[in-house]
């Protein structure tokens, strides 16, 4: 019984690696890629690489002088389309009429986020509401808003959403309980 145990186990774990699901690669080039809370770090990185892939770009940030800073350090390297939109996406509204704006997204990544490091007891309702409105609400908002115009895509291949949240909701961080609440949320 042994023996034909070793002797079907190699035969099992050959199967597993013909048959397992592999990634699929699917190019970006000419696709539009929409990204929130792109000014710099993480948000800048994934624009200047989607750039480098032939993608079109569209910024979104709050403040208009780190869009423009934004865009240009994508244009100083790359000859990709780079549009921008300043809106706050705590506001449905504007958030709303950027993407129309900005017309069919291909790629949303949802990147925007703010914290406040304080501890849970010193932190205000306030700051706690601005963490929640921002990081969640606004990540509702942009993907509400979103929906439609990916949605209505024809023949541009499949589309998708990337949410950034944090490991810090998953690991308990000295004074990141409400940034890590809604984080946790996404």
């Amino acid at each position: 019984m042994v023996l034909f145990g070793l002797l079907l186990l190699p035969i099992l774990l050959l199967l597993l690696f013909i048959v397992r699901p592999r990634p699929v690669n699917i190019p970006i080039k000419k696709r539009h890629v929409f990204i929130t809370g792109c000014s710099m770090g993480i948000g800048l990185a994934i624009a200047k690489q989607a750039a480098s892939e032939g993608a079109g770009i569209s910024l979104l940030v709050r403040s208009l002088d780190q869009l423009e800073k934004a865009k240009q350090s994508i244009h100083q390297v790359y000859e990709v389309e780079v549009s921008i939109f300043s809106a706050d996406v705590r506001d449905y509204d504007s958030v709303e009429c950027a993407i129309n704006k900005a017309g069919p997204i291909d790629i949303l990544v949802v990147n925007h986020g703010v914290y406040y490091l304080e501890e849970l007891e010193k932190q205000g309702v306030d700051v706690v509401k601005i963490m929640v409105d921002v990081n969640l609400m606004g990540s509702f908002n942009v993907i509400k808003a979103a929906l439609p115009l990916m949605k209505d895509r024809k023949d541009r291949g499949p589309a998708s959403i990337a949410l950034m949240s944090s490991m810090a909701c998953q690991v308990g961080t000295y004074g990141f309980a409400a940034y890590s609440a809604t984080k946790f949320g996404l």
